[in-house]
């Protein structure tokens, strides 16, 4: 585990600090252009400034699929594959679940005796929710309408879409406060931009 975050690491630090270098570089002259020919980086900003609408994106995610008729149509089928799939599972992890091993596989993340009952909670967490697909499997196969109550209890549609609209409206104050205050604007980004490159150069020294 050690190996793979040091190599994540070793891969990752050189192209994070080329974008850092790139981004600080580019502000520069953006800070400059600023306060040299603001009217130029408007029209720039203008051109680039395209606002894609996630919500849009993400509605055909949204629509629910309604899989009721194909599941009381083959519901003994479905008992049958849940059922064996939860015993499989119960097997493995009351025979072949090995607490030690996994412990020893990540002792670099943290104490010893935390990542055991961390593993070992998990552990009994899953034995009882495969319990219960081992119940729930047998209805399916005999007693499928026993579903519906719990059925018509949790088959509700919760939009994301909704709850993330407000970060989708379009804030236009930073563009109007560099559009009325050019040069300070640039200033402050010629500034940062210069920490930035100044930062990143001692990191090399």
């Amino acid at each position: 585990m050690k190996a793979i975050v040091d190599l994540a690491v070793h891969t990752l630090a050189p192209v994070l600090y080329v974008l850092l270098l790139a981004g600080a570089a580019l502000g520069l002259v953006i800070g400059i252009m600023l306060i040299v020919d603001s009217a130029r980086v408007m029209r720039w900003n203008y051109a680039l400034n395209r606002w894609y609408s996630t919500r849009r994106a993400i509605r055909p995610l949204e629509r629910p699929i309604d899989v009721k008729r194909a599941i009381y149509r083959w519901h003994r089928l479905l008992g049958l594959v849940v059922f064996a799939a939860a015993l499989y599972t119960l097997d493995v992890l009351m025979f072949g679940y090995q607490t030690g091993a996994l412990v020893r596989a990540f002792r670099d993340l943290g104490n010893p005796a935390l990542l055991s009952l961390v593993f070992e909670t998990v552990r009994i967490f899953l034995i009882v929710g495969n319990v219960a697909a081992l119940a729930a499997a047998a209805v399916l196969c005999f007693r499928p309408s026993l579903l519906k109550g719990l059925e018509a209890w949790g088959d509700r549609n919760y939009s994301g879409r909704e709850s993330t609209k407000p970060l989708d409206t379009m804030h236009y104050q930073p563009d109007d406060f560099a559009r009325a205050k050019p040069r300070l604007v640039g200033g402050l980004v010629i500034l940062g931009s210069l920490y930035v490159l100044l930062s990143l150069g001692m990191l090399l020294v």
